[in-house]
């Protein structure tokens, strides 16, 4: 029973959670490392890097039936070999490549000022852009990007003395700033005009190439309103992580959406198809006004 409950906790927990696992136990055994004496340093050092590929392989283990019966459903459609090669590795992973290629696509596009493709229907327009923080978020990126770093950089000399370590340093500098800035703008670029639709029967959720999917609205239940922080929310409902979604740019989540106990939706997010889990968090401008279609439609 309880290798059967650690399996279902690493399934469960995201690879995101898992990397914040394996960084705190490389701080504490760091910690650890310097308060040891001289004769265990070194031992203390190679646990860390141990713990982490330690977690890596029981969370790939823990998903190994999910992997082969991916490999099952490629090799019976004759999928290519990159498919199969994508369907042994984290689905998570597989998706971070896609959204990596999407993003230097979308910063492409916009260098070239290409509009993006509007494929959301007509229906009442729920934007997230006007009254949030996502314009501040870029300002304060580009700041950090285009003043701050640079100035990190240029002190380096101060420390470095080696002429081909501080090239190194300064090269991996600029590729992080470019890398950087393409994401930023190439996420602006899918953002668009930052709005989900509502239509009569269903919710259309985008945002950029993070998020995308369509909510039934015979699947929501209700819509409440949040006004604390998410972790507090959590803990007063008695919700675990892995029973929330969050869908928002940057902006701290001013409603949810409980699902019904038999809603079986999946959307894309981050590029991985998923299944909606019961309580869906969004940032709206203007949360009444879904809140006002919810209860027409109940009424109706």
């Amino acid at each position: 029973m309880q290798q059967l409950s650690l399996v279902s906790t690493l399934r469960v927990t995201s690879w995101c959670d898992l990397a914040g696992c394996g960084l705190a136990a490389l701080f504490v055994t760091a910690m650890a490392k310097g308060l040891a004496p001289d004769v265990a340093k070194p031992f203390l050092g190679q646990i860390g890097f141990a713990l982490i590929l330690l977690l890596l392989v029981a969370k790939d283990l823990a998903h190994a039936p999910q992997a082969w019966q991916r490999l099952r459903c490629a090799r019976l459609t004759r999928a290519p070999w990159h498919a199969h090669v994508a369907a042994l590795l984290p689905p998570e992973l597989v998706g971070m490549m896609k959204l990596d290629r999407m993003l230097w696509i979308g910063f492409l596009k916009r260098l070239q000022r290409k509009p993006a493709a509007d494929t959301l229907p007509e229906g009442v327009a729920l934007t997230y852009l006007d009254r949030g923080a996502y314009g501040t978020a870029i300002a304060i990126v580009f700041v950090g990007l285009l003043l701050e770093l640079p100035v990190h950089t240029l002190l380096i000399n101060l420390f470095v003395q080696d002429a081909e370590t501080l090239v190194a340093i300064h090269v991996l500098g600029a590729a992080a700033v470019l890398y950087t800035l393409a994401w930023v703008l190439g996420d602006r670029w899918h953002v668009g005009a930052g709005r989900h639709v509502m239509t009569s029967d269903a919710l259309h959720l985008r945002v950029g190439a993070r998020v995308e999917g369509v909510l039934p609205l015979a699947a929501i239940a209700r819509l409440e309103e949040v006004d604390m922080a998410l972790p507090l929310w959590r803990r007063r409902h008695r919700v675990g992580t892995c029973d929330t979604l969050v869908i928002t740019p940057f902006d701290k989540p001013n409603c949810v959406l409980v699902l019904a106990d038999d809603a079986q939706v999946e959307i894309l997010h981050w590029q991985v198809k998923k299944r909606v889990p019961r309580y869906v968090f969004l940032y709206l401008d203007r949360p009444e006004l879904l809140a006002a279609r919810l209860r027409q439609r109940g009424q109706d």
